[in-house]
């Protein structure tokens, strides 16, 4: 089955701020009868911190770390990995393997790491329970869908940091709906963009265009998508993405005039075999 992985935040109800990394591959799959054991990893993140100051050397290490786990887990037995939480105390790793598994590779590993304070656990877990609370609710799902686009733009030479236009698109059940979630909107400093169409959808056939003037860093976006989905819950309104122009770097755009100047039309960068 191809992966599917997916990047997000959590708040959980001891008020914990969690990363979460999920392969939602298995959502609408059945767990596989013969991987029911639950086995998480824990790397104590104080420790790690202790021994490497430097953040780019730290997560380096992690990196490598974590390959050395999945080489362990894989020597073990048959395993999935799931996915991992990290919290500002730890990172866990979650794999589902076979009853049956031998945890010596696994214990062997962790035993030439023992500075870093590693332990893992395991137990049954057949309907993969806990796989199932680590998969997004339908907000957490639009925070993985603003990751990728962050992600794209900074990948296109975009200096995220820059406020420009962010546009936001809604749609409604009703005309008077929307029409009251305007003047809301309005109140808060949002522009209504008149010039601007959604797609309407069958049960939403209403839509609304709306913008604020910011920058779309993820923790940016991730909050006015956050305000907007609770605002439109329960008022007969959907939350339908958002979008913005690039604003490339100095620098970016730079490199791409010196490529244009070096490559003439018709070539490209890449040798060819």
């Amino acid at each position: 089955m191809p992966d599917d992985w997916g990047f997000f935040e959590r708040v959980s109800e001891s008020k914990e701020h969690m990363r979460i990394l999920v392969n939602c591959a298995w959502k609408k799959e059945a767990p596989p009868q013969e991987l029911g054991r639950l086995l998480s990893i824990t790397i104590n993140l104080y420790s790690v911190r202790s021994q490497q100051k430097n953040k780019t050397r730290m997560i380096a290490e992690l990196e490598s770390l974590e390959q050395q786990l999945e080489t362990a887990v894989s020597a073990s037995g048959q395993s999935i990995y799931v996915g991992r939480i990290n919290t500002p105390k730890k990172l866990e790793y979650y794999y589902y393997m076979s009853e049956n598994a031998s945890f010596e590779p696994l214990e062997s590993a962790l035993a030439e790491h023992r500075e870093y304070r590693l332990h893992y656990y395991s137990k049954a877990d057949p309907d993969w329970t806990f796989y199932r609370y680590m998969l997004p609710n339908t907000l957490e799902e639009l925070f993985i869908h603003n990751a990728q686009m962050v992600f794209a733009l900074l990948n296109r030479g975009d200096d995220i940091r820059q406020p420009r236009n962010v546009y936001h698109w809604l749609l409604f059940r009703e005309p008077d709906d929307r029409t009251i979630m305007r003047m809301k909107l309005e109140g808060m400093g949002y522009r209504i963009e008149e010039g601007k169409s959604g797609e309407p959808e069958p049960e939403f056939p209403y839509p609304l265009v709306i913008s604020r003037y910011e920058d779309v860093r993820l923790e940016t976006v991730n909050g006015r998508v956050d305000e907007l989905y609770r605002m439109l819950g329960g008022n007969g309104g959907k939350y339908d993405g958002w979008g913005s122009v690039m604003k490339q770097s100095a620098i970016y755009r730079l490199k791409l005039w010196i490529k244009k100047r070096l490559c003439p039309p018709g070539l490209s960068g890449r040798s060819k075999s």
